[in-house]
């Protein structure tokens, strides 16, 4: 199958998380982590990320994850200082699966992240670039 060179992926106007029940996760994402909540419909809600909307998905009982595989994507947020963020949201209840560790180094800086879940076991994780 030939693809056409002028096809370009260039803009990520959506990230979709599945969860099991909407209204049971909103106030994670409203509250705990602080986002702005742009709409909300039964099973289906968005929140303003910048350029980007991060919608969940609910699932009727029962239902699988249309695309659940062995590895998934993260969902990465820039915050300004990795550490005091981790701290926070520690505070607020929400459970990390690691310390923030260096994932990348850059002139006098380096990049530290740490990743955590919400309340139904999605992967995210937060980022910052930090003087040396």
């Amino acid at each position: 199958m030939t693809v056409k060179a002028d096809v370009k992926l260039s803009t990520l106007s959506y990230v979709i998380v599945y969860v099991q029940d909407t209204d049971k996760s909103v106030p994670f994402y409203r509250d705990i982590l602080g986002m702005k909540l742009k709409s909300e419909e039964s099973g289906w809600v968005e929140f303003e990320t910048g350029s980007t909307t991060l919608a969940l998905h609910g699932m009727k009982p029962g239902e699988k994850h249309p695309g659940k595989a062995t590895a998934q994507p993260i969902v990465v947020f820039t915050v300004d200082n990795v550490h005091e963020t981790r701290a926070e949201l520690v505070e607020r209840g929400v459970t990390f699966k690691s310390e923030c560790e260096v994932v990348c180094e850059y002139d006098d800086k380096v990049g530290m992240s740490t990743n955590f879940y919400d309340p139904d076991g999605n992967l995210y994780s937060i980022f910052s670039m930090i003087g040396k």
